[in-house]
């Protein structure tokens, strides 16, 4: 099977929710998987789905520093996109995916994240997919102070964070590979953010003692994908209607009925 492959860098938050949804919307059986990679615009918070805006943003701080909000259509909590590698994959549940949980389809993908990593330069023994965090970690907005299972750290430090949307049919994942951290502008988008943020996370800047660049992390992961599902991936772009759709989604995308009430 060939999966088309997307690269979308530099392109601001609503439009990157806006591809991923409509990736996710317009999966059909018998479809090859989309895998995308892209970067964010300017400083980007993605909330939850579920996540309550007026609970979680300090919209004082945001304001003042040009941050832009985002919600997803996944789950989870809290990211600041900044300094980071996005990367998603839309399928239908067959073929490697057929018969797989929602837990199942994480683990597969986390192999090939881990083969990413280590592509990248990563001691595979470095990394752990066991869950860390304790009961009041657990109810904090932010999501990298925690690690799920299948997500990946080192030394109980967060590497990457991912979330998934699923239906009966189709599934969408998308998380962020971390580069770089700044806890002072993580912390302050968020109310009663986790003054210990900074010592539960493990850039790969850091972690290599070198900087990573979009390309590199790219084709590290991409090879990784190709190996653990054993496909080919092709480089693309969104198709005409999958470009159409998403140039008129991009309004909701913005709009304060959904970032702030998650209401279309």
């Amino acid at each position: 099977m060939i999966w088309r492959l997307l690269i979308h860098p530099n392109l601001p938050g609503y439009r990157q929710m806006a591809i991923d949804e409509v990736l996710y919307e317009t999966v059909e059986a018998g479809k090859a998987p989309v895998l995308r990679f892209y970067t964010w615009q300017n400083p980007t918070l993605s909330l939850g789905f579920f996540q309550n805006y007026k609970r979680v943003v300090q919209e004082s701080f945001v304001v003042h520093n040009k941050i832009d909000v985002v919600r997803r259509i996944t789950g989870g909590r809290a990211v600041l996109h900044q300094y980071e590698v996005t990367y998603s994959l839309a399928g239908s549940l067959e073929n490697d995916f057929a018969n797989q949980s929602l837990r199942e389809t994480y683990g597969l993908i986390a192999d090939a994240l881990d083969l990413g990593l280590k592509n990248l330069g990563v001691d595979r023994s470095w990394i752990q997919n066991d869950s860390t965090g304790n009961r009041a970690e657990a109810r904090l907005p932010q999501c990298f102070v925690t690690v799920s299972q299948f997500e990946h750290s080192t030394g109980m430090k967060k590497v990457i964070g991912s979330a998934q949307k699923r239906s009966r049919d189709r599934f969408i994942q998308h998380g962020s590979i971390l580069l770089d951290f700044d806890a002072q502008i993580q912390n302050g988008c968020i109310q009663n953010p986790d003054p210990e943020i900074e010592n539960k996370v493990a850039p790969l800047n850091k972690l290599l003692e070198k900087r990573l660049d979009f390309q590199e992390v790219v084709e590290c992961f991409s090879v990784a994908f190709q190996k653990i599902f054993n496909v080919r991936i092709q480089p693309s772009d969104l198709n005409n209607t999958e470009a159409e759709t998403a140039a008129k989604l991009e309004a909701i995308c913005r709009s304060e009925d959904w970032v702030q009430r998650g209401c279309r």
